[in-house]
């Protein structure tokens, strides 16, 4: 009987300390906020925003152009740190829309929220929505 309580709580140990990891899962969309790191704790895997440019033609805006996305962090992988760096529009801005590593690739979805010209201060809660995936062999 002991033995089986010994298990049972060594095994509420392991799965409680999973649940303290407050991230992202490989293969699914998730938000990261500017200055923030999100992290895969069974990965060793993390990512931290850093900038984030958008110049997409605001809602109530007469623009000539669409605009682009363009993301500035870093991506840790096992303790090794990669610069990073996407966009929307790889032609106008250089960067390409999604980054590989020889096991994942990252890629660049989205910015929340969409420009508006009547809110004019929203920069302070732009967020990225990023997609990591494992790199299929």
């Amino acid at each position: 009987m002991r033995k089986i309580l010994i298990f049972l709580l060594s095994l509420t140990c392991l799965v409680a300390c999973d649940d303290d990891c407050l991230g992202f899962k490989i293969g699914e969309d998730f938000e990261i906020a500017l200055n923030e790191t999100s992290e895969n704790c069974p990965k060793n895997l993390s990512v931290s925003l850093l900038e984030i440019q958008d110049s997409r033609c605001p809602l109530g805006g007469n623009c000539i152009w669409e605009g682009m996305i363009v993301i500035e962090g870093r991506l840790r992988i096992d303790g090794q740190e990669n610069k990073l760096q996407l966009s929307t529009n790889q032609n106008a801005s250089g960067f390409p829309q999604e980054f590989s590593t020889e096991d994942h690739t990252i890629k660049l979805i989205d910015v929340l929220p969409y420009p508006d010209t009547s809110k004019p201060n929203q920069t302070k809660d732009q967020r990225a929505i990023l997609l990591i995936s494992k790199r299929s062999s």
